[in-house]
């Protein structure tokens, strides 16, 4: 190509370039927006029946932390953790050699004052009968001294003789008035350290699974020092704590439905606390349940109802928008959306009462809310036929 050429290639790519440069700008062609289709729905009034699903642990419905109550050296361990007992079978046993010589002395003292006691309500019954005898002789020999017939140092003699059975029989009375006394001391004694002896054995207090023991023989324990753990899993609890609400709606031995692992078992209001908590405002509640498929430690579901509601405002809960702690609904007044703010009451199944913010029979969007804003157009779906 010659140097002409190239000229003219260059002059016309500049005109090229110029003209573009120059151009008048296109202007866009508007077009109006496609208004968003929404589902629409009529808001109306509902019977729900409300209920509160909470949870917690299965435990035992029988659970006892045992001990001594006596001081001693563990002579015999009878039992495992996970055995089974019956009622007042053998758990732990102490040492029993000073109980049982005890127990024996006391019995030899009850053994000893009650014959003393005997003793005692005789000798005061011929003292009273010497007594008689020994005042009618004085009678007597006064009568005689009278007559100068007695000398007066023998009468002297049989007076200080009188004064003498006078006062054992003073003592005799005593002894034997207090008899019944001090025979109930020596039979409390007895009793106490038969007592004591029986609380050498440690024995289960109902039937029931043996969870804990904490001494081996030859430990020395002290009383209020816990040796054996049993419970009792036939039967299980579930401990919860439930709101005010809750509570006014439950009642002693009525039936709940509590789940485990996915199985319904059949479950009883066994206790529930009147006063609540002072700091948390909550009622501890106990539900009752067979252990059958269950176990103690297992996490549980009781689904609590609560007071029925009668013809209240209700929409669907996809109709509710969630937003930085408050809550709305987008009512329609034609083709145009309203963000109204609500304020909510019980979810049931699928439907959110609503307390506050809505009006019978207003039209609303009951789906995909979370895209939509206030004051926009939308075009409205059928409206769906509402379940009462």
């Amino acid at each position: 190509m010659s140097i002409k050429q190239r000229m003219l290639l260059l002059a016309l790519l500049a005109v090229a370039i110029v003209l573009g440069l120059t151009a008048p700008e296109q202007q866009p062609e508007l077009r109006e927006a496609v208004p968003t289709r929404v589902m629409v729905d009529r808001v109306m009034r509902h019977d729900l029946v409300p209920s509160e699903l909470v949870s917690g642990r299965l435990e035992p419905a029988r659970k006892v932390a045992l001990h001594f109550e006596l001081s001693g050296q563990v002579d015999t361990r009878a039992v495992e953790p996970g055995q089974a007992v019956a009622a007042g079978a053998l758990l732990l046993a102490l040492a029993a050699g000073d109980f049982a010589d005890a127990l024996t002395e006391a019995e030899a003292r009850l053994t000893q004052e009650t014959r003393n006691i005997a003793r005692d309500r005789e000798l005061l019954k011929l003292a009273r009968e010497n007594h008689a005898l020994q005042k009618n002789d004085l009678v007597r020999l006064e009568t005689l001294g009278a007559e100068s017939l007695v000398s007066k140092s023998h009468l002297d003699e049989v007076r200080i003789q009188l004064i003498q059975l006078e006062s054992e029989l003073a003592q005799l009375n005593a002894s034997t008035g207090s008899a019944d006394t001090r025979l109930a001391l020596q039979q409390a004694a007895r009793n106490r350290a038969a007592r004591n002896l029986e609380r050498t054995r440690l024995t289960a207090p109902f039937a029931g699974t043996v969870n804990r023991v904490t001494v081996q023989a030859g430990d020395y324990v002290t009383p209020a020092q816990l040796v054996v753990e049993l419970v009792d899993a036939s039967a299980l609890d579930l401990y919860v704590e439930v709101r005010g609400e809750v509570a006014q709606s439950l009642q002693q031995g009525q039936a709940v439905e509590v789940d485990v692992d996915g199985q319904r078992l059949a479950g009883t209001v066994f206790a529930l606390q009147l006063d609540p908590d002072p700091v948390t405002f909550t009622h501890a509640l106990r539900v009752r349940l067979a252990a059958d498929g269950a176990r103690p430690g297992q996490v549980a579901e009781v689904s609590l109802p609560l007071r029925n509601l009668q013809q209240v405002l209700a929409v669907p809960a996809t109709a509710v928008l969630y937003e930085e702690g408050q809550t709305f609904v987008y009512r329609v007044n034609s083709d145009t959306l309203q963000r109204v703010e609500v304020v909510l009451g019980h979810r049931v199944g699928e439907w959110q009462e609503i307390r506050r913010g809505l009006q019978a029979d207003d039209r609303i969007v009951i789906r995909d809310v979370a895209a939509l804003s206030d004051a926009q157009r939308v075009s409205v779906d059928a409206e769906p036929v509402a379940a009462n």
